[in-house]
């Protein structure tokens, strides 16, 4: 019995398409409760940059891919920095976000409840964390010489 003609063709292309089409996201964004987000500040060698996102802020998606290559550049130093999502509706549209602008650090959703437990009244807002106390807020966006000179000062002094 012969192989039809088309059985060649349509593997390549199913091929194809599963070498382009990514099974799973890279980053995928989880829930944390206030807890959760409670435990993770809680760091002694260097200072948590924690960022008060959101997917609908149009701020906010202008300064995570400064952020991601910031990271890029000093998670080897030491950076720790974590997004937290404050969208309303669940981590479904904050993961199409985070796919869409390939972010690389870690990325966590805990909805409105993290803005009334930290006050953050705006996104982007970015809490500089160290030893679990909340040391600075930076709120609005900042361009990327503002945000590299905060990142680098701050980790003059850490070990990484």
């Amino acid at each position: 019995m012969k192989t039809p003609r088309f059985v060649p063709i349509l593997t390549a292309i199913i091929i194809v398409f599963i070498s382009v089409v990514p099974t799973f996201a890279q980053n995928k964004v989880e829930p944390i409760d206030i807890e959760g987000v409670n435990k993770m500040m809680i760091v002694q060698d260097c200072p948590l940059f924690l960022v008060a996102t959101a997917a609908w802020c149009g701020p906010c998606r202008q300064e995570l891919p400064i952020l991601n290559k910031l990271y890029a550049k000093y998670k080897e130093h030491g950076l720790k920095l974590v997004a937290i999502s404050l969208d309303a509706d669940g981590p479904a549209g904050m993961q199409r976000l985070v796919d869409a602008l390939d972010l690389k650090f870690p990325v966590y959703w805990a909805g409105e409840r993290m803005a009334s437990a930290y006050n953050i009244f705006g996104v982007p807002t970015i809490l500089i964390v160290r030893e679990g106390k909340v040391q600075e807020r930076i709120i609005g966006k900042r361009d990327e010489n503002f945000l590299e000179r905060k990142i680098s000062s701050l980790m003059s002094n850490c070990k990484p």
